[in-house]
């Protein structure tokens, strides 16, 4: 049996939810989150909200489950022998993923972000990607540094990827993914002159 598709009216209310949380994640631990003050800010009266989440912590835990199998799907699309020089696709089209989920990543995975789900997102680059990746550039190489090259790459990434945010994103997702890129492969040598042309 077919699901219905997601009314427009379920997912404005489930977006307006999710905006409201991370403004008030992005002051306050969640514990302190009340439903009223979200259903509030997110201009929804509170059975509105029992329709859809049982508590503060259902709607977190179903943004961050939501925000996981995004990014996996992410990973997963990409096979690891597609990389072709100044090119980057995969990491293209994870910093289109960060720039829609710049808020959740803002928030979750910032300073003040829970180190549990933080894991978790290093732990689906590393395994849904970026250890294959590496794996099939460097066949003999000893799996253990594989391991540390991938929590070097991924930390860098995710340092990297908060700092565009907290900017305020002036660089487009593509041209983060070149940098991205660049930094991985050619380390500071992106910092010189002629590495940046």
């Amino acid at each position: 049996m077919n699901e219905k598709p997601v009314d427009r009216r379920v997912r404005k209310t489930k977006r307006q939810l999710r905006l409201a949380l991370m403004q008030l994640m992005s002051e306050k631990n969640v514990k302190d989150i009340s439903v009223r003050e979200l259903a509030a800010i997110a201009d929804i009266n509170r059975g509105t909200f029992y329709i859809h989440y049982k508590d503060v912590y259902d709607l977190l835990s179903q943004l961050e489950d939501e925000m996981a199998t995004g990014l996996s799907a992410v990973c997963q699309k990409h096979n690891p022998d597609e990389y072709s020089g100044n090119t980057f696709p995969y990491l293209s089209d994870l910093y289109h993923f960060i720039a829609e989920n710049a808020d959740m990543c803002r928030v979750l995975l910032g300073a003040n972000g829970d180190k549990a789900y933080t894991d978790r997102i290093c732990r689906i680059l590393r395994d849904d990607h970026l250890y294959d990746f590496v794996s099939n550039f460097h066949k003999d190489a000893d799996p253990t540094l594989i391991d540390y090259f991938c929590a070097f790459i991924i930390s860098g990434n995710l340092s990297l990827a908060l700092r565009w945010i907290a900017t305020g994103m002036q660089e487009t997702p593509d041209e983060m993914a070149i940098l991205a890129g660049k930094i991985i492969t050619q380390g500071v040598q992106v910092l010189s002159k002629e590495a940046a042309e």
